[in-house]
């Protein structure tokens, strides 16, 4: 039975160890900088998202609009886009978009 519990053990430790591997891989794991974020809001979306003048049609989230939404629904509208706002997929990776997200989040 001791055996048993051990390989259990080996084999739940075995698949945390994978997922984690998959989220590292693909950027998740890594902390966003809100410095870069700041770098990076300020070239690509300042233009239109400026904190208290965003352009009509754009929101303005030094005031919390849109922000009730998780990283990742985020980032998926950063990739692709949004009326009139171009996708990013390809300009920007996902640590970027990752640390633009990050800097959104201190614009409240």
């Amino acid at each position: 039975m001791f055996l048993r519990m051990n390989m259990t053990s080996l084999q739940t430790s075995a698949r945390l160890v994978a997922c984690l591997g998959l989220f590292s891989a693909s950027g998740l794991l890594n902390a966003a900088d809100i410095y870069k974020g700041r770098d990076l809001f300020n070239q690509h979306c300042m233009s239109c998202h400026e904190p208290g003048r965003p352009i009509p049609g754009a929101q303005d989230f030094s005031l919390g609009q849109g922000m009730m939404q998780s990283d990742i629904t985020l980032r998926s509208k950063i990739e692709r886009g949004k009326n009139i706002m171009p996708g990013y997929r390809g300009v920007l990776t996902n640590q970027m978009i990752m640390d633009i997200i990050a800097y959104m989040r201190t614009l409240r």
